[in-house]
């Protein structure tokens, strides 16, 4: 028997449980008769013929032997007690039990039993154990296709676009600089400065990071964008203090404000540029902090607006800006729309956007839909289309359902600064700031979430401390930017994306408040993400090993499989059709034949390189080589050395101060003489051309100085967008602009930020109302006028001029050619004619 099986065996005969259970029990059997078989170690040995004719059937005797016996029963009557009491079931424990003691004994009778009644195994091929995995394979391949199916469904959105209302929300469109070309920055900024939105309304916020020149520019990136937004080349703001990102004395950094007026395509559209310069210590990559400073610069000072919290030099001139240059006070802002500089951004997304964020108060993100601007120009580009449309159209709108959109990305997207009602702060609280601003960077898990996903980590933040607010994807707005399209930058972009969003997504697996319930819950799909995310390379594998068995194999495919892949892939197709995007057939062709690539080749390698937290190749800096480089020790930051005041006590410093009148009367801003460019006439003494006027950018050319004035010559002086002087002579249209949004607000809606009254609003600061007694009303005047002909000067005058091309400046010497007054004695009454404006427009507005 041992040489049948060694030279003949060809495999074992099974048998299933429930036939040897019922021939056991004599059922199906002839006549009633018992079959006596018994399973011992998952083997099967049959003793039917042994017990029923009391032993061997006949005896075969060697030659010369005879074969007369007196008893044909040869095993041991304890086993053969076993078979005959137990037929049909299992009696591996008897047996075990029996030979305990005698293993020389068991294994005879093993030996004997294996050669004489050996006939198979136990047929375990549908059993609980073997199809326990089959139905783990089938109810995941269920719960994956009902998700990709339901994807489907969220993806549809079957009907026409909506064109939405104008809205008129103050909007900070951020942009954050590295090493982009000029070309890429000039369309950004042009795409910005057109969008279909009250160009009065929005603020381009642009943030260099570092005094860097990238890779094929001849230039760094701060003149780049300062010389596409026509600022005076001689312009150079006297560098300001503020708290950075980084270890030790790398807290400390230096920025520059510029501000202004871009011109594009018959749009003027106010900008703020800071550029993060450095230390004078600093050498290398002087400012260089990473794009999430440069975002946390932006929310610190939104959170400081909001809570009122003292600020850095750097916060006080930006807060300067933003108040009395561009003339809106900085708590009006509502949203920020978070675009990168290789972005361009489609005319009527921002409307959108908006619309939506005003439809829903709960919503406190949202994110477009983002294509590809050089989808053809290379292979590398080509196999990425597919991709982005539907982890947009797929991934994002069905995660919007639940109001819990994992990613917005950080190239085009949207956070709401404050609740609209409660004024509850949602971007800019003081958690958000906290874990974002994280500077004890130092396990695996927080260098992959804040180093190299620090987008999705935002988004993950916001939903983390914010539960009970959305995140949603809109189709209608759009944007396109660019992809990589060569190996290496592709491969570097992948594997900060995979690894960032492992750890992401472990953030987000543990959030007890995510939307939904059991398998029915947001925390089922992240689960679901995390879990695909990892098991990706083990996905391509099976799928060859399923076009292996449908190649070369007739039986035994799990056809399942095959037909879960086709309904996946199907669906995505009908989606394309019913859209009528028949061009993405052909990309998801493309993608399918890069799925190696995408799905096996990238995730290894990104796995395999978890603890890189470089950006690789993904930006490059000229001068940046493979040099050794030696690590100092950290010397320790003192946040001391940054001095901290708030906007009110700067501000009434300022005055008490006092100010050189001449020099203040010289200032004057570009944004006032370029306007009038499209507003009015210039006029004689503005600056065409200079940022800030004949006297440079205002400052006082001394560090120290620069810390208690920092332009505070023309601190108290809201100036509008539409035009005006920088002391005194903003356009009237921005003054009753700013007084009437004070006078309609809630009081509730801005506590954090003190209101100036609106009869400070335009001439100065602690003025009498009209009806009140000026100072100097005391004094006889040449002209004999009293107060109330200026009043009713006034009246007149803005009743009949258009309030966005006149300024304060044009009203005070119209009312002095009425009243037949000298210049003395306008000098003398600037100020109360300044106030019956403000009051006028009150009235009026």
């Amino acid at each position: 028997m041992r040489i049948m099986r060694e030279n003949y065996s060809r495999g074992k005969i099974a048998t299933e449980p429930q036939r040897i259970e019922m021939e056991g029990k004599g059922v199906g059997m002839p006549n009633g008769m018992r079959r006596y078989w018994s399973i011992i170690n998952n083997e099967l040995f049959d003793l039917t013929e042994y017990i029923q004719r009391r032993g061997a059937p006949f005896v075969i005797a060697p030659d010369d032997h005879s074969n007369e016996t007196r008893s044909r029963m040869f095993l041991d009557d304890g086993v053969h007690n076993m078979f005959q009491m137990h037929p049909g079931q299992d009696i591996t424990d008897k047996w075990n039990r029996y030979f305990a003691k005698h293993p020389v004994a068991r294994r005879i009778h093993y030996q004997c039993l294996r050669g004489a009644f050996y006939v198979g195994v136990v047929d375990k091929r549908k059993s609980f154990q073997c199809y326990f995995a089959n139905y783990v394979l089938l109810a995941s391949s269920v719960a994956l296709t009902s998700i990709i199916f339901f994807k489907f469904l969220a993806a549809l959105q079957l009907g026409s676009r909506r064109e939405p209302e104008e809205h008129d929300k103050f909007i900070i469109c951020n942009v954050p600089c590295y090493t982009e070309g000029e070309d890429n920055l000039r369309s950004t900024l042009e795409s910005l400065s057109t969008l279909h939105y009250d160009d009065k309304r929005k603020l381009l916020f642009i943030i260099c990071d570092g005094m860097i020149m990238g890779s094929g520019n001849d230039r760094p990136t701060p003149r780049i964008v300062l010389d596409i937004l026509g600022a005076d080349p001689d312009v150079d703001p006297e560098p300001l203090s503020f708290l950075s990102l980084g270890e030790g004395m790398k807290q400390h950094n230096l920025g520059k404000v510029y501000s202004g007026l871009f011109e594009a395509a018959g749009h003027v559209v106010p900008y703020i540029v800071v550029v993060k310069c450095g230390t004078p210590r600093e050498r290398t990559r002087q400012g260089n902090r990473g794009k999430r400073d440069s975002q946390i610069i932006l929310m610190r000072f939104f959170n400081k607006v909001h809570f009122n919290l003292p600020m850095t030099p750097l916060e006080l001139e930006i807060y300067h800006q933003i108040k009395n240059i561009i003339g809106v006070n900085p708590a009006f802002y509502e949203f920020i729309m978070m675009v990168d500089a290789d972005t361009y951004v489609f005319p009527d997304s921002l409307n959108r956007m908006v619309s939506c964020m005003l439809h829903d108060s709960k919503l406190m993100g949202i994110c477009g839909e983002t294509q590809l601007a050089n989808e053809k120009d290379t292979w590398i580009t080509m196999i990425q289309v597919y991709e982005y449309y539907i982890s947009h159209h797929l991934s994002k709108a069905f995660e919007s359902l639940f109001g819990s959109v994992t990613c917005l990305p950080g190239c085009f997207c949207m956070y709401r600064i404050r609740a609209p009602e409660s004024n509850y702060p949602l971007l800019v609280s003081n958690n958000m700031i906290r874990d974002y601003a994280e500077n004890n960077v130092d396990t695996l898990h927080k260098k992959n979430l804040l180093h190299l996903g620090e987008d999705r980590y935002l988004t993950t933040l916001m939903l983390k401390h914010h539960p009970y607010y959305k995140n949603k994807f809109t189709s209608d707005a759009q944007c396109r930017t660019n992809a990589p399209d060569t190996w290496q930058v592709l491969l570097s972009q992948r594997r900060r994306w995979i690894n960032s969003t492992v750890h992401n997504l472990l953030e987000l697996v543990f959030l007890p408040r995510l939307c939904g319930f059991c398998c029915f819950s947001m925390r089922f799909i992240v689960f679901i993400d995390l879990l695909s995310t990892i098991v990706m390379p083990a996905t391509v594998v099976y799928l060859g090993y399923l076009i292996y068995q449908l190649v070369v194999s007739t039986s035994d495919t799990p056809l399942v499989s095959v037909y879960l892949l086709a309904a996946v892939y199907g669906l995505q197709a009908l989606l394309f059709v019913i859209k009528r995007q028949w061009q993405h057939i052909g990309w998801m062709i493309v993608y399918l034949l890069a799925l190696p690539v995408f799905s096996f080749f990238i995730p290894i390698y990104s796995f395999w390189h978890f603890d890189d937290f470089s950006w690789g190749n993904t930006r490059v800096v000229v001068g940046d080589g493979k040099k050794t480089k030696y690590v100092a020790e950290v010397e320790e930051f003192d946040p001391s050395i940054i001095p901290l005041r708030k906007w009110d006590e700067y501000r009434e410093e300022i005055l008490n101060g006092g100010l050189n009148k001449a020099r203040m009367d010289d200032m004057r801003s570009e944004m006032s003489s370029r306007a009038s460019m499209y507003f009015g006439q210039p006029r004689p003494g503005s600056a065409a051309g200079s940022v800030y006027g004949v006297n440079g950018y205002g400052y006082y050319h001394n560090a120290g100085a620069n810390m208690q004035i920092a332009n505070g010559g023309h601190m108290n002086i809201p100036m509008s967008v539409a035009g005006g002087d920088a002391m005194g002579n903003a356009s009237v249209a921005s003054m009753g602009m700013a007084a009437s949004a004070h006078y309609a607000s809630e009081p509730s809606a801005f506590m954090a930020q003190p209101q100036m009254p609106a009869h400070a609003m335009g001439g100065g600061y602690g003025m009498a109302p009209i009806g009140s007694a000026p100072e100097g009303a005391h004094i006889q005047y040449s002209s004999g006028m009293p107060n109330e002909v200026l009043v009713q000067s006034v009246r007149r005058i803005l009743s009949t001029v258009d309030l966005m091309l006149v300024t304060k400046k044009q009203v005070r010497q119209q009312v002095a050619q009425d009243c037949s007054m000298d210049q003395d004695e306008l000098n003398m009454r600037k100020s109360f004619i300044n106030l019956c404006i403000d009051e006028v427009l009150n009235e009026r507005l």
